[in-house]
């Protein structure tokens, strides 16, 4: 992706509040959300001109709070100019939203576009209902390993029996043991599976599984370690990038160029962020898909009650209000001096 000119230099710059109930609450590794809240950064150059960012750390996934998030983007405008060189010592959420700020990155409409992998999570009844909504597509997202093994492999045979041609990207977030990943494996059809994210922690583990059944692989969490470095395996057939977890843009490209050497494809994937948020993933995706193969995992806007970033306020706001108009009606958190 080419960068855009860094403008270090800001007139004004503001916190504004969000929170996005969801439809159903939500687990996140053992935490139940009821709602996505973050905080959006928005900088007013020496032009005049705004950019914008979003900071959302994800409880169960993220390292930092939210509100360690915030206290230190406001550290960090307070001494400008702003430099998005020391992301070591950057919270990955600070470091994404910082490194938008400075490459400009715009809130494009690109999201309401972009064709992603449709995601399916919940009970299993819940799951065969929106497979079904969804007109059974051959392609689809499965979150997986926040049940027993027992109904996940029921949840898998259910799926594959509406649509023999399906593909299934299983996604366990880490979740399973060995063992239980072995039992799942041992009993679905391995060959409708077109990769699976990190069944357990240990990569070492997922190698061994995905060569015992014949599975691919797609790293996921083992690409959020700061010092991870990639040794290319046979069984790996994807990166999946979720920006706000992993941080700066110069980490990011690393990644980019990663795949682009060993052919792998790469998927740009939300962690429900706002439909700010979101729109800046996109267009990131659009500009990355030049040099890789990519596919989108932003499909997370359907899981909240609205796509409205302030649906509570005075002023009658829709979907088709621009973003940048419905920040103006948040609270605003802080503003600089």
């Amino acid at each position: 992706m080419q960068q855009g000119i860094n403008k270090p230099i800001f007139q004004q710059a503001k916190l504004f509040r969000y929170q996005l109930p969801f439809k159903i609450p939500i687990v996140f590794k053992g935490i139940k959300l009821t709602a996505r809240e973050g905080v959006i950064l928005q900088v007013q150059n020496d032009k005049g001109e705004f950019n914008f960012a979003e900071i959302a750390p994800l409880p169960g996934f993220s390292k930092e709070t939210l509100q360690q998030a915030t206290a230190q983007i406001i550290a960090l405008l307070n001494t400008p100019p702003l430099n998005s060189q020391s992301d070591i010592l950057l919270y990955p959420s600070v470091a994404f939203a910082l490194d938008c700020i400075l490459h400009n990155i715009p809130i494009s409409e690109l999201f309401k576009t972009a064709e992603s992998i449709p995601l399916l999570q919940g009970d299993n009844h819940s799951v065969l209902k929106q497979y079904l909504q969804l007109n059974k597509p051959n392609s689809v997202k499965l979150k997986i390993g926040r049940q027993s093994v027992a109904k996940d492999i029921t949840l898998f045979s259910a799926l594959s029996a509406l649509n023999n041609n399906l593909l299934i990207r299983c996604d366990a977030n880490q979740s399973w043991t060995f063992a239980q990943a072995d039992l799942f494996f041992a009993n679905i059809n391995t060959q409708l599976i077109d990769y699976i994210e990190e069944p357990t922690a240990s990569l070492s583990d997922n190698i061994n599984l995905a060569e015992r059944y014949e599975v691919q692989l797609a790293l996921d969490e083992t690409l959020q370690q700061k010092q991870f470095q990639y040794q290319h395996h046979r069984c790996f057939k994807a990166l999946i990038l979720k920006p706000t977890l992993i941080g700066s843009f110069e980490r990011l490209n690393y990644f980019i160029k990663t795949a682009k050497k060993f052919h792998l494809s790469v998927s740009i994937s939300s962690s429900f962020e706002s439909p700010l948020g979101l729109s800046q993933l996109a267009f990131l995706a659009s500009q990355w898909s030049k040099e890789v193969d990519i596919s989108c995992g932003l499909d997370t806007l359907k899981f909240f009650e609205s796509a409205i970033l302030n649906k509570n306020s005075d002023k009658k706001l829709d979907n088709k209000t621009p973003i940048n108009q419905q920040v103006k009606h948040l609270e605003c958190l802080w503003t600089s001096n």
